[in-house]
């Protein structure tokens, strides 16, 4: 379980968080959405010990990790799979080598142990067959697959995807919602994923939370989204262009 306990963070003069309290329960598939700017990757930033909140308490697994340093900041990100909006693949190295290349560096294990587990990896998210494959040959879902399955090498308890699907088409997309319902469904995973994406947020979540204003606006399932009656929500959901978000 990842908490959150009256976080507030700005840079500079702009407010982004501003009393943020919630939990991310374990083994749900949670979508952190919002419009750009109300700090929905800041947040997951804060969860892996990549920014500190201005105020506030960032627990993980019951314990207080806020001011933790670097060195056990390590231990806890263990328990991540980090997947950003951009592939950050090793252009040099094939994919079969790019996944292998935390069992070798965390885990100390031969090449040829990496690469025989690697391709299991692979094989996870569909890209076992391509696995001797620079990086620029394959499309921007195949590398998202192949950032998912090295981002799983070390058995992370909770993925932590940022814009997944951010610049694919629809049948791309969908590939990737079903990588993240089988990470939760099968794989046991807890799974957070930010996204502007409504197909996937109403087609994958079994909770999503509405950032506004650097605070929770709404948090529940999708219906209860589809039953708000809030102005705000119905802007969002339904991509009206004026109307209370707009300042």
């Amino acid at each position: 379980m990842i908490a959150f306990q009256g976080i507030h963070k700005s840079f500079g003069d702009k407010v982004v968080l501003s009393g943020i309290d919630l939990q991310i329960r374990d083994r749900e598939i949670t979508f952190i959405i919002g419009a750009s700017g109300t700090g929905k990757s800041v947040l997951m930033k804060m969860a892996a010990g990549l920014l500190t909140p201005d105020s506030g308490r960032v627990i993980v697994d019951g314990e207080d990790v806020t001011d933790f340093g670097e060195d056990r900041w390590q231990r806890i990100r263990t328990r991540y799979a980090l997947v950003f909006q951009h592939p950050n693949l090793f252009d040099s190295m094939t994919l079969r080598e790019n996944v292998a290349l935390p069992l070798r560096k965390h885990r100390g294990i031969s090449r040829k142990a990496a690469f025989f587990a690697a391709i299991e990896f692979l094989a996870m998210v569909g890209m076992e067959d391509k696995a001797d494959l620079m990086p620029d040959e394959v499309g921007p879902s195949q590398r998202k697959r192949v950032s998912i399955a090295r981002a799983l090498t070390l058995d992370p308890t909770c993925a932590i995807l940022d814009e997944p699907t951010t610049g694919l088409d629809v049948v791309a997309s969908r590939t990737i919602d079903d990588l993240i319902s089988r990470l939760a469904r099968e794989l046991g995973k807890t799974v957070v994923v930010v996204s502007h994406d409504l197909r996937s947020i109403f087609g994958v979540a079994d909770r999503i939370i509405f950032l506004y204003k650097g605070r929770v606006h709404l948090d529940g399932p999708s219906q209860a989204f589809h039953a708000s009656r809030d102005p705000v929500v119905r802007q969002f959901i339904g991509g009206e262009p004026d109307g209370p978000m707009e300042t």
